[in-house]
């Protein structure tokens, strides 16, 4: 009888100690809200940004070759898709960088993202996929790099530690080359295309102002209300060219 009694309170103490770590944890959750919305764009899109197969445009390179800016297959443009950040200010907290790096390519004369968003403290990496050289650099004065002249298949690398929207990147011995980087506060973002559906998953209850930010078209800033346990449904329409 004393053994059976033994193993009831055994359970039972095992039973406290595993409530005790998941009531907490369903406290924190529930105290959190989801964002869905859809971005709608109505101001024009930028000249040549979507050229069709009749319209391939080339680029030449410094060493005079010419680089086509379409594949020679499918005749399928390789500029950068259209892309808009969505984005939370000023979320309360303190958010660790992830450990693993963030991509940011070099591939026919371009950055495979006009615009890309990383948690500050991040490392982006950035890898040369020409048959040229490239030279990617900033002029910002909170987040400075000059990576010097990259060969092929080489990679290098930046942190980003502070936050900064945006930072402007260049290639210095490709001027049309540019592309911005959103060094954000609080991971609560995410990037759509026009169109689309997004959706931000576990955000703390409160009242935020939400981002819509392109390199082209003007940003639109909104409040929205995060309430815990539900979610909340927004629209967000861009509808100007940046002056």
């Amino acid at each position: 009888m004393r053994t059976k009694t033994t193993i009831l309170m055994g359970i039972t103490a095992a039973l406290a100690v595993l409530l005790s770590l998941t009531l907490p944890a369903q406290a924190a959750s529930s105290k959190k809200g989801d964002l869905e919305g859809t971005l709608i764009v109505t101001a024009p899109s930028r000249s040549g940004a979507t050229p069709t197969p009749s319209h391939q445009t080339s680029s030449t390179d410094e060493y005079g070759n010419t680089i086509s800016n379409a594949s020679p297959v499918t005749g399928v443009s390789h500029a950068a898709p259209e892309e808009v950040v969505i984005y939370l200010k000023k979320v309360p907290g303190h958010y660790k960088a992830p450990k693993k790096h963030v991509d940011l390519d070099q591939k026919y004369l371009r950055f495979n993202h006009r615009v890309l968003a990383v948690l500050k403290g991040t490392t982006v990496d950035f890898t040369n996929h020409d048959p040229v050289y490239h030279n990617i650099f900033t002029n910002s004065q909170l987040n400075k790099f000059d990576l010097g002249r990259k060969a092929a298949g080489q990679i290098a690398s930046a942190k980003l530690n502070h936050v900064e929207v945006p930072v402007k990147v260049y290639c210095e011995i490709h001027s049309s080359m540019k592309t911005n980087i959103l060094v954000l506060q609080n991971p609560y973002f995410t990037t759509v295309k026009p169109g689309e559906k997004f959706s931000i998953a576990g955000i703390p209850s409160g009242t935020y102002t939400l981002v819509a930010w392109h390199d082209y078209w003007e940003p639109v800033e909104q409040t929205v209300k995060i309430k815990k346990g539900s979610t909340t449904q927004i629209k967000i329409t861009m509808d100007k060219v940046r002056e």
